[in-house]
């Protein structure tokens, strides 16, 4: 009897190992094994942990983020990507859609675009396509029609494209001649006309009475506006200090915006020397234009409250 136990019992030692040898080779196996990813794009994440789970794969969500076209509890992300091989018991990392945000889209018309553009941030959008137009009786830089509509809500994209006006579309001329007209009787042409001188040029031209035009630009004839700044060459029949010819030249500087009012200063240096030519108290968003006149290699440049915010150099 007691033989028949050992014999028994050496048997049952021999079939677990056999077992267990053939547990341990069947988890190698099946540890080598790899499957590929499956492409999850859009796919329910319940439906797709049933898929990988098929593969012997699993599925870890990783984080959540709203969609404008995936619906909610869809997969938007997924790594590894779609096709990569796998060994299986191994996780797919995955990104869970919240849908579409729900926002009610401000209203912005007959805001200036900055103002629209700081409101629409605040409520998670931004701005897309911005057109803009010449209206007659609207300002400028005002926003006059937005797309999607005000109220809107479950938009497909977390922007919205505005309509900006331009102002009332600049007055045109044709450009007067002035060649020979004293300088300052065709300054105050211009200024009636309502354009604007930009360069001032000053040569010497045998022959021609002094403080004469000599040269225009844009030439006579030409359709003009505003915007357009015109350059003109002036004859002076004296020498220059140190031989270098004077130049004036508009200058336009706009106080940045903001909620007080700062002091400005603009400083000249060119072969006249260093110079204050402009010190006043502005506010923001208001715009400062000057005739510069120069001599030789100039540099401008303008502080805000005693610090330099710009230097623009002229030669």
């Amino acid at each position: 009897m007691k033989r028949y136990l050992q014999f028994f019992g050496a048997l049952a030692v021999f079939l677990a190992i056999v077992f267990a040898s053939a547990w341990v080779t069947l988890r190698w196996i099946t540890s080598e094994k790899t499957v590929n990813v499956p492409d999850l794009y859009s796919r329910n994440v319940v439906a797709a942990l049933k898929e990988v789970g098929q593969l012997g794969l699993d599925l870890r969500v990783t984080r959540e983020e709203y969609h404008p076209s995936v619906a909610r509890h869809g997969i938007i992300a997924q790594y590894p990507k779609a096709g990569t091989p796998l060994k299986v018991d191994r996780n797919i990392e995955v990104v869970i859609s919240l849908g579409m945000r729900d926002i009610a889209v401000p209203d912005v018309r007959g805001l200036s675009i900055r103002k629209a553009e700081l409101i629409l941030n605040q409520n998670g959008l931004s701005v897309g396509r911005v057109t803009q137009a010449y209206v007659p009786g609207s300002e400028e830089k005002m926003v006059l029609a937005q797309n999607p509509l005000p109220l809107a809500e479950r938009i497909q994209e977390n922007v919205v494209n505005l309509l900006v006006s331009l102002g009332p579309r600049p007055a045109a001329y044709r450009m007067p001649d002035l060649i020979r007209m004293d300088f300052d009787a065709a300054m105050v042409l211009l200024d009636s006309a309502g354009l604007n001188v930009g360069n001032v040029h000053y040569e010497q031209y045998p022959g021609v009475e002094g403080n004469r035009v000599i040269n225009q630009s844009p030439a006579e004839g030409y359709r003009v506006s505003r915007s357009l700044p015109v350059t003109l060459v002036v004859n002076r029949q004296e020498s220059f200090p140190s031989g270098a010819p004077l130049v004036r030249t508009r200058f336009h500087f706009r106080i940045p915006f903001g909620f007080r009012a700062v002091h400005t200063d603009v400083i000249v240096d060119d072969r006249q020397g260093r110079r204050r030519i402009f010190s006043e108290r502005k506010r923001p968003g208001s715009r400062i234009e000057l005739m510069l006149e120069t001599q030789g290699e100039a540099v401008v440049e303008v502080y805000l409250n005693g610090r330099l915010v710009q230097s623009r150099e002229y030669r």
